[in-house]
């Protein structure tokens, strides 16, 4: 379902479109993208975007199913850490993320999601000195 209704937007890496250094089309998993305590990181809160929204300017293109797949597969991918998060993935799991979406779970065999987060603001190339 990625493949066809929204790789050509967000690319095969789920890292969005960048025109002139601005996420026109946004990144979907990985630095810059959004963080474990945003709210589409929860799969039936995505779920419902996508199916209302996506592919841009076609909404209610997707079966509810596939909005499900499609959201579900965005978010077993690493992203920013929660910003909550105090140095443990299960207590923040515990704590905060009683719901649908994969944080503190491994998915397909790959680490815990939530282990190897990326800073929930890093640096970009300009910030560096």
């Amino acid at each position: 379902m990625y493949k066809a209704h929204c790789q050509v937007c967000h690319g095969e890496d789920g890292q969005g479109q960048m025109i002139a250094g601005i996420a026109a089309l946004p990144p979907l998993w990985g630095p810059q993208s959004f963080n474990w305590g945003a709210g589409m990181h929860r799969v039936n809160t995505a779920t419902d975007f996508i199916y209302e929204n996506m592919p841009l300017g076609k909404s209610i293109q997707l079966t509810v199913q596939q909005a499900w797949d499609v959201a579900a597969y965005i978010n077993s991918f690493e992203r920013p850490q929660d910003p909550r998060f105090k140095g443990d993935v299960s207590e923040t799991k515990e704590t905060y993320h009683q719901h649908q979406g994969y944080y503190g779970q491994s998915v397909t065999g790959n680490p815990i999601l939530g282990s190897e987060s990326y800073p929930v603001f890093p640096l970009k190339k300009s910030d560096k000195q």
